[in-house]
């Protein structure tokens, strides 16, 4: 007589063991709305990046839709890793890069909290690399996302520093049909980069003439983080932080 357990045993042969990441939220068929909301509600995150949550829902929701599982996602400029935690849990499979440059690492005393999060997440790697340093991945990347940082891209740079340059560099390390993502706080028509290192601002039309002179396809402008905010005041300033008006750009690789 089979036993039950041998029976088992044989129907795993023939159908192949269950995946790994087998989470609702990693199905094919999951929504977004399933994917963020798994991505938030996973227990290891740390309390200040919880806090959070309410001002970073809207962006949280439109970078990951542009997210499945399995993507291979570098993070640039991750900070303590917001972004990086969310993307972590939303790839499945995949796997993240978490990108900060050393002298932010010193200035803001990040190691420690990069080090769990890489500790708590398997799937997270950390890259500690100047913007134009970035080294090349052992595969392409099908997502690179710049968080409310790419005005930063600009600010700290040598003076023969040429954003191409860089923007040359992203484009090589992606899969042909992969995007940039880019959330940023915009600012006032003909401002172009002249607030990046005192309001931290850059203009949306600056951002779109770099990636298009640098051979990117303009795939999505969605309006989701516009705010009619007056784009006079540093992001940092307590009446505007968390609602200022930002662009929301997905790129293509062509």
């Amino acid at each position: 007589m089979v036993s039950l357990r041998s029976l088992s045993l044989a129907l795993i042969l023939m159908l192949g063991a269950a995946p790994a990441f087998a989470s609702p939220e990693c199905a094919a068929d999951a929504t977004t709305q399933a994917r963020v909301s798994a991505a938030l509600a996973r227990a290891d995150r740390p309390a200040d990046q919880v806090e959070r949550d309410a001002v970073r829902k809207a962006e949280i929701d439109f970078l990951l839709s542009h997210i499945k599982p399995g993507d291979r996602v570098l993070d640039i400029g991750a900070g303590q890793g917001y972004a990086s935690y969310l993307l972590s849990t939303a790839v499945c499979d995949g796997k993240v890069v978490s990108q900060n440059p050393q002298s932010w690492v010193d200035y803001y005393k990040m190691g420690p909290a990069r080090d769990a999060m890489a500790a708590a997440r398997p799937n997270v790697s950390l890259m500690t690399a100047d913007f134009t340093a970035i080294p090349a991945p052992t595969q392409p990347y099908d997502v690179i996302f710049l968080g409310m940082v790419y005005h930063d891209t600009y600010n700290y740079q040598p003076a023969d520093y040429n954003v191409q340059t860089f923007l040359g560099l992203l484009k090589a390390q992606l899969k042909p049909g992969g995007v940039v993502i880019i959330t940023d706080h915009d600012t006032a028509a003909g401002v172009g980069i002249t607030q990046t290192n005192t309001l931290h601002r850059i203009e949306k039309a600056r951002v779109l003439a770099d990636f298009h002179a640098a051979g990117f396809v303009l795939a999505e402008d969605s309006p989701v983080l516009e705010t009619d905010e007056d784009h006079s005041k540093n992001v940092f300033d307590p009446t505007v932080r968390g609602h200022t008006d930002r662009m929301a750009l997905v790129f293509k690789r062509p």
